[in-house]
């Protein structure tokens, strides 16, 4: 009945196509762009999203898993809805059938964490929520070990790569209680976008300076 009362008083619409009692109608979610892998250094294509070797650094990240292409109208509109309308329930229409099978066995899923004042305000990371779904498929932890010690300007104002990374340089750090966790682990860093990777970078770059044997990232789109 509580359910019945909330579609009444906030129905849903397909965000794709407009359709009521739902926010993402099963054609509109078979429609949805996949994304094409790419190199989380430099940013162009690789199979499988494996960094180039010539791109490998010892503090860099080893891969990228992108789901979706952002270009897609509907894949913008479904992280819009994420972000700006506070919308979790988003996350799991996304992911709902997705299966995630890898070849690495991961430690730890990372979510890159919020500075608290925008937490606090959007009452929860996206992040974290994207890694809370995911953990269910691939039976993995989900563990807060970042913290965004500095507060930043909003990378997505940040005009250059350049300055992307200049924005970000020393934001993050490692939870106190978890650095004699992460020697030798394996690393699934969960955000929403990669876009320039500035945020994934930098929390790589802190997380192998802490003895993380690799990091691989996850977004739900680039």
């Amino acid at each position: 009945m509580f359910d019945l009362i909330i579609d009444f008083l906030f129905p849903r619409f397909c965000i794709g196509c407009g359709k009521y009692g739902t926010d993402l109608c099963k054609k509109c979610y078979r429609e949805l762009s996949i994304a094409e892998q790419i190199c989380p250094e430099c940013g162009i294509e690789s199979s499988m999203g494996w960094t180039h070797p010539k791109c490998q650094k010892k503090i860099g990240m080893d891969g990228l898993i992108a789901i979706y292409d952002y270009q897609d109208k509907t894949i913008r509109g479904l992280i819009d809805g994420i972000k700006f309308d506070f919308n979790k329930g988003l996350i799991k229409a996304m992911l709902k059938y997705f299966r995630f099978e890898t070849g690495i066995e991961f430690d730890f899923l990372v979510p890159i964490p919020l500075h608290y004042y925008r937490e606090n305000w959007r009452g929860f990371n996206q992040a974290e929520e994207i890694a809370r779904v995911i953990e269910k498929g691939m039976k993995v932890p989900t563990k807060r070990i970042l913290i965004r010690e500095r507060k930043t300007k909003q990378q997505s104002l940040m005009g250059s790569r350049k300055e992307r990374e200049e924005n970000i340089r020393g934001a993050f750090e490692i939870r106190e209680e978890d650095k004699k966790l992460l020697l030798e682990k394996r690393v699934l860093l969960i955000d929403d976008v990669f876009t320039s990777g500035a945020d994934m970078r930098e929390c790589t770059r802190v997380l192998k300076k802490a003895g993380v044997e690799m990091v691989w990232g996850l977004a739900l789109a680039h």
